[in-house]
């Protein structure tokens, strides 16, 4: 549906170099967002980036209107962090800012965070579509006012808005998250390559999105994000140095997906402050192990909609994971607060070269239904005699025809009551710490 809208609306063209825009060192900043302004004014079109390297701060896409990158277009942010609030100043759709120091800087639109190489702010029906061989270059900005003392801008931010396609590119050295996306439906982003950076696609409070046929090779998580209904994750590398999927949602798919450990890039956070002013990408004393492929995400950013649950992966491979899967609903981990997960199961999956055990700390008031079904399970050389899982606060957990590989005794420690039902799978060791039966 995003890609039919935007149909009619790319068949008018304007070249960012008719505007003025060179490929040279200085900011072009203001010759392309002169061509997208006319494109918005004249009632949408197609913003052409050609071949060449323009070096640009930010940028405000607008509605029914198509960013296309031709191959060997490369559209490269400044590595000056004050280069990226021009949207402040925007007379053609200006933004009504205010002052709220009771939300995070995540929630508040026109906060530093939130700075990007393109913004999309109240917009519907806009695209960011690159030919093979285009790139946008985050440059890994440094921004000593930036989270954690040394990010800048993402890439791709977009919030509060409606029909949002992503097609083709390849972007790299993202300064802080590659896609961070807020509020926004209908999303559609398809056969994107992500190096490098921080994360890849973050998505909070969006409704109705598909990613399929995307590689990420990130120095973060690589798909992030809670408060998601009814999202599509399919045909996509997962290579990250966090985790593969760090989510929370509702009616969630991922299928078909391979993650790879130990990383391509490592996290930019153990860089000392001289290599991150330089910008640099990674060294060896990166962090470049992959937590694990799924660690549920919930926190007081938003508002939860619907029960997260009813989340299915199938069909995916894990290679080197440090954990099959994680929930921390604890009251220690900052990131997985506010809800907990209802649901989840696992179908026709792999994993080897797991160091630690399955870890399931639900919530005592809304425990989780945790379900394997076809999956097969490798500890690594060395590791052999973890835990398959550790569970407190599950309503059921349930082995369907599961397979482990390498444990000497392989056990799952229950600290708390709820259904176990192991059929046809491996054999397991039930320890209950807590003396409560378990019914079998």
């Amino acid at each position: 549906m995003v890609e039919e809208k935007l149909k009619n609306a790319s068949k008018t063209e304007y070249v960012i170099t008719e505007f003025g825009a060179k490929s040279c060192d200085k900011l072009q900043t203001k010759p392309i967002q002169n061509a997208i302004d006319q494109c918005f004014l004249q009632g949408g079109g197609r913003v052409v980036i050609p071949r060449g390297i323009y070096l640009t701060g930010g940028l405000r896409l607008r509605s029914n209107v198509v960013l296309y990158l031709e191959s060997g277009a490369v559209l490269k942010g400044s590595i000056d962090p004050e280069d990226y609030t021009g949207y402040l100043k925007d007379e053609i759709e200006p933004i009504d800012d205010f002052d709220d120091e009771t939300i995070s800087r995540s929630v508040y639109p026109f906060s530093r965070w939130n700075n990007a190489i393109i913004r999309v702010i109240d917009a519907k029906n806009v695209a960011i579509i690159g030919e093979k061989g285009s790139y946008i270059d985050g440059q890994n900005c440094y921004d000593s006012l930036g989270e954690e003392g040394y990010r800048g801008p993402h890439v791709i931010n977009i919030q509060r808005s409606e029909g949002v396609l992503l097609d083709g590119y390849s972007l790299k050295d993202s300064a802080n998250w590659a896609h961070a996306i807020f509020q926004t439906k209908n999303i559609v982003a398809k056969n994107l390559i992500v190096y490098g950076g921080h994360d890849g696609f973050d998505i909070r409070t969006c409704d109705n999105v598909l990613i399929e046929h995307c590689n990420f090779y990130t120095g973060d998580d690589c798909i992030a994000g809670f408060d998601n209904h009814d999202v599509v994750i399919r045909d996509c590398i997962l290579d990250c140095a966090c985790s593969a999927l760090r989510f929370g949602g509702n009616h969630v798919l991922v299928e078909n997906c391979k993650s790879v450990a130990p990383s391509r890039y490592g996290f930019r956070g153990s860089l000392s402050e001289e290599q991150r002013k330089a910008r640099a990408e990674t060294d060896e004393h990166c962090r470049h192990n992959m937590h694990t492929p799924f660690k549920y995400y919930c926190d007081f950013r938003a508002e939860i909609r619907k029960t997260p649950g009813d989340i299915i992966i199938r069909n995916c491979e894990f290679e080197n994971p440090d954990a099959f899967f994680q929930l921390e609903f604890d009251g220690k981990h900052k990131w997985c607060t506010n809800r907990s997960l209802s649901s989840i199961r696992f179908e026709h999956c792999k994993a080897w070269g797991v160091s630690k055990p399955i870890l399931i700390h639900g919530d005592e008031k809304e425990p989780l239904e945790f379900v394997l079904d076809h999956v097969e399970i490798t500890a690594r050389k060395g590791y052999e005699n973890v835990n398959v899982l550790e569970g407190t606060h599950y309503s059921k957990i349930s082995f369907q025809s599961v397979t482990l590989n390498g444990y000497e005794s392989p056990s799952a420690v229950l600290k708390t009551k709820g259904r176990i039902e192991i059929t046809q799978s491996s054999e397991i060791i039930i320890k209950e710490e807590r003396g409560d039966s378990n019914d079998s």
